[in-house]
């Protein structure tokens, strides 16, 4: 990501992820997975939390980085099919 869009994301996206909000299911996927890694070794239980914490830091990422280009596309009025309006071509 470049500097501003980096910048974006820490100072307006990060501070709104709240692991409460997300939808059950996966606050109960979470849990069980977290319950499941205090049986493993700790060289183990500490990779399978860093797997999980990189996950989600991607997805997270990803899924803000598709907002951000739909977010362009619509305020420049072009669609992957091309432009909108005749003004635009």
């Amino acid at each position: 990501m470049n500097q501003f869009c980096d910048w974006l994301y820490l100072n307006y996206a990060a501070p709104r992820f709240d692991e409460e909000a997300m939808p059950v299911s996966y606050q109960y996927q979470k849990q069980e997975w977290l319950t499941y890694a205090q049986t493993l070794p700790n060289r183990e239980r500490l990779l399978s939390l860093d797997l999980l914490n990189n996950l989600k830091d991607c997805w997270g990422a990803q899924a803000f980085a598709y907002g951000l280009q739909a977010g362009v596309l619509l305020a420049l009025e072009i669609l992957p099919d091309g432009p909108i309006s005749p003004e635009a071509r």
